[in-house]
């Protein structure tokens, strides 16, 4: 489930830690938001280049553009980063590094967002917090239930206390079962 990356991806002349996990996004589950970045700078730049007014319109098309522009950078960010999940935290690597470890953990949630008034297509985010450091990892990484599974032992270790949502989506997730979840 989770993906083995060569040392050349890492970005990082180190060899990995003894028992960490890699993960990243894949080139699947941002292929879309490129595309949708490159139309938005198509239909937004594009004919501000051909007109090349300076009237409101003007304005409006210059600052969608920047956003659409935004939203690729971002993207592109996302799709250079790795997670490393190890037993002392979790790591990310990306244009900046950052590293929460499991024994600050305070706060541990995973939400579940839906697409579809019944429920039926949607994502999960896992939200941790050590102290004033937050990260959120979307169900679209490689192996995010291995993630969840190290973030929920790691919060009930501490003692963390689960929300309803939490509780019922570590279950959904088969990660708790009811004897379990009293934490």
């Amino acid at each position: 489930m989770h993906e083995a990356l060569p040392e050349s991806a890492s970005g990082s002349a180190q060899a990995a830690k003894a028992g960490e996990s890699r993960h990243r996004y894949p080139p699947r589950a941002v292929l879309l938001d490129y595309l949708y970045s490159g139309l938005g700078l198509l239909f937004t730049l594009g004919p501000l280049g051909l007109a090349a007014s300076a009237g409101p319109a003007a304005w409006v098309l210059g600052a969608l553009g920047a956003l659409f522009a935004a939203y690729g950078l971002r993207t592109l960010l996302r799709h250079r980063t790795w997670l490393g999940v190890s037993e002392e935290g979790i790591t990310v690597n990306g244009l900046l590094r950052r590293h929460l470890p499991w024994d600050g953990l305070t706060r541990c949630t995973l939400g579940y967002y839906s697409t579809r008034r019944n429920r039926d297509r949607g994502w999960m985010q896992l939200t941790l917090k050590a102290g004033r450091r937050s990260l959120r990892i979307d169900s679209q990484i490689e192996g995010f239930e291995r993630i969840v599974r190290h973030a929920a032992r790691a919060a009930t270790d501490r003692g963390i206390a689960f929300d309803n949502t939490t509780r019922e989506n570590l279950r959904a997730l088969e990660i708790i079962a009811g004897a379990e979840d009293q934490t």
